[in-house]
């Protein structure tokens, strides 16, 4: 594959990942959750709690939508070593 086709598909992923990942998180997570969240995100009230729970949810996600490319890629790549013997 290019390298230019994998980065776009690792690009895809990441926006994808992160603009659904938030979105449910925030829908499912209690407030309490949300709260307790933020005093260990926010370094102490160093950071906005609320402003330093959306950045660690933003990058959790992009982390996720990364792993979850990388992963399917081995398993694609597996199964075609597979299916050529």
């Amino acid at each position: 594959m290019k390298k230019s086709r994998k980065i776009l598909i690792y690009v895809l992923a990441v926006i994808i990942s992160f603009l659904t990942i938030p979105e449910i998180v925030l829908r499912t997570v209690s407030g309490e959750t949300l709260v307790r969240l933020s005093g260990f995100t926010s370094l102490g009230g160093l950071f906005s709690p609320f402003l330093s729970v959306m950045i660690f949810i933003g990058l959790a996600s992009i982390l996720v939508g990364i792993i979850a490319v990388y992963v399917v890629i081995k398993i694609y790549q597996g199964s075609m070593r597979i299916k050529d013997k």
